[in-house]
């Protein structure tokens, strides 16, 4: 029997704050694909149903309350229970682990050099270079999510994402590679890797790293 929740509680809103954990309406609006403006209306009403909590200040940010985490694990629950949707969402996992392996270098190498010392982004050529590997394997990440959001949608929005956040590298915003809290490259691996494991019914463990 499916759980009974106000229809403007959506799935995908609980999923979003479950994936990031503490969300700005910025990052959370990225992550639904929606302006910041809507996000600050969907996390409205997860507040208002006491699904979410918001903290104002210098870094707000909104989290799931105990309540939001239960129904949550919930509606998870109901849509593993969709062989399809599972079977799809477990085999785009294993697909996505090797190349995590391989995103993973590109990632130590943006931040160290072949001889061990710190990469201080003052050679283009070597950094170029380093940018040219992370495109190639981010074609190979955002072609598998686009041909799995046939049996999850949200999963276009990453390879959607990932594109982005990659032009903005190859513009020369080096910081969008690896500066936490910033839609950065790699911000959105992470949230995409969580995300599969979430919609998988899996907990992390040293298998999951590729």
């Amino acid at each position: 029997m499916a759980t009974t929740y106000p229809a403007s509680i959506r799935f995908d809103d609980l999923h979003a704050l479950r994936v990031k954990g503490r969300a700005s309406d910025e990052a959370y609006a990225h992550m639904l694909g929606i302006s910041d403006a809507q996000a600050a209306d969907r996390r409205a009403v997860l507040t208002g149903a006491g699904l979410a909590r918001h903290r104002e200040g210098r870094i707000a940010f909104t989290s799931l309350t105990p309540e939001g985490r239960e129904l949550h694990a919930t509606l998870l629950a109901e849509r593993l229970d969709d062989a399809e949707r599972r079977r799809g969402v477990e085999d785009a996992l294993a697909a996505f682990l090797p190349i995590n392996g391989e995103m993973k270098r590109v990632f130590a190498s943006w931040q160290t050099r072949p001889d061990g010392s710190p990469n201080a982004h003052d050679d283009q050529g070597y950094d170029g270079s380093v940018v040219e590997e992370a495109a190639t394997v981010n074609a190979r990440a955002t072609a598998l999510l686009r041909s799995s959001s046939t049996v999850e949608p949200r999963l276009a929005r990453y390879a959607d994402r990932l594109d982005a956040a990659l032009r903005r590298v190859q513009s020369g915003e080096s910081g969008a590679f690896l500066r936490p809290m910033s839609e950065s490259y790699h911000d959105i691996w992470m949230e995409l890797h969580e995300d599969l494991i979430l919609l998988a019914g899996r907990e992390r463990n040293e298998h999951d790293e590729g």
